[in-house]
């Protein structure tokens, strides 16, 4: 007879937010102060959302790897709902906002091209 999965509290999920957000930050913090110009423009300033939100996406993949990893050494450990959170809140969803960020700006680029 297996056991239950445990329930996951909120401090774990806080601080993988937490996690997420500071490899963000410092994601876009190292775009800024290494290749920026010195001028933020159109391009750049999306080029920066870009690599902040990357930052994001990676941290949520790593978190989300992990715990494919722990759940095929022992399966009792982590319930699907916790791997499909942690692959859609972490991976799916920064992404989805990366992509509708880069719409806004291709459309703000292009009305303000005309």
């Amino acid at each position: 007879m297996s056991t239950p999965p445990t329930r996951v509290g909120p401090i774990p999920v806080l601080l993988r937010f937490i996690s997420c957000g500071i490899l963000g930050v410092a994601s876009g913090a190292t775009w800024r102060f290494t290749v920026a110009p010195a001028r933020v423009g159109i391009g750049s300033a999306f080029a920066g959302i870009f690599f902040l939100l990357l930052g994001f996406i990676v941290a949520g993949l790593a978190w989300y790897v992990r715990d494919v990893r722990l759940k095929a050494r022992h399966p009792e450990r982590i319930p699907d709902e916790r791997l499909a959170f942690s692959f859609v809140v972490f991976a799916v969803m920064p992404f989805a906002v990366l992509v509708f960020v880069g719409l806004i700006w291709l459309l703000a680029f292009l009305i303000g091209a005309s």
